[in-house]
């Protein structure tokens, strides 16, 4: 099974109309500095974001009673930062459901696991100033990518989550026994092979591990703490799941938004 997932991994394309796009937009994005103009100009040259954005920004969540035409004004009304989220998300999941066989509910819950965890990284960055917000959320939201190559070629995968969830054993062991792989390193296999920045590479193929020694460690660290609260938030209580706990709430409203802004549901 490990050869077979391994093949899969390497052969998975990223599709030609989003490769620039991506590229650009996990680049430009994971920058905090960038203005709306800079925003712009990588969403432009792409109809399917353009409309996307445009259409958000007229939806009722962020609509102020002016229909919107401009792209720069859709940026404007949505948010600088949240419409950067917004676009990791498009182009992110526009590309599973394009190169790749997953079910409807199986690409709900894998979104809503990522977007809980890069929320919930953007919250503890911001509060403990220990990584920059925009970086830890981009990094976290792709954390977990090698889980596309389980969920459409591992018949039992759902059984594998269920045990790691009901035993609160690490999930990565868990997928190693049972398939002589994990998600870590098939997701590195995908981060490297689409060119992605060093960093976002390095949190997808540690988040599990106990101990490393990386330059990106407490990138690492905080994409750990966030995806434990995710899955037990009332478990080992320390500093940093107190923080999200008072926040819990907002974090669930930010996901659920996200969500019906780029139109994932079951």
């Amino acid at each position: 099974m490990r050869e077979k997932l391994l093949k899969k991994a390497s052969d998975l394309k990223i599709i030609p109309s989003l490769n620039g796009t991506l590229n650009n937009a996990i680049r430009i994005l994971g920058n905090s500095d960038i203005s709306v103009n800079d925003l712009r100009d990588v969403i432009e040259h792409d109809i399917f974001l353009t409309a996307k954005i445009i259409g958000i920004a007229n939806s009722a969540y962020y609509n102020r009673g002016a229909e919107i035409f401009s792209l720069s004004q859709a940026i404007l009304n949505i948010g600088l930062q949240e419409t950067k989220g917004i676009i990791i998300c498009l182009l992110f999941i526009e590309n599973i459901k394009k190169t790749i066989s997953i079910r409807r509910k199986d690409l709900f819950d894998f979104c809503k696991h990522s977007l809980s965890v890069a929320c919930s990284a953007k919250v503890l960055s911001e509060k403990t100033y220990a990584e920059d917000p925009q970086k830890a959320y981009i990094s976290s939201m792709l954390h977990d990518i090698g889980k596309i190559i389980f969920y459409a070629d591992v018949h039992n995968y759902h059984s594998l989550l269920q045990k790691a969830n009901m035993n609160g054993n690490s999930l990565s062991e868990i997928e190693k026994d049972a398939l002589g792989i994990d998600h870590q390193e098939i997701g590195y296999i995908i981060g490297k092979k689409w060119k992605m920045p060093e960093a976002i590479c390095s949190v997808i193929k540690h988040h599990h591990k106990d101990t490393f020694t990386d330059k990106y460690k407490e990138l690492i660290r905080i994409t750990q703490l966030s995806n434990n609260f995710y899955r037990r938030p009332d478990y080992n209580i320390n500093p940093e799941q107190l923080i999200l706990l008072k926040v819990k709430d907002e974090i669930e409203q930010e996901i659920n938004r996200y969500m019906e802004v780029i139109s994932i549901n079951c």
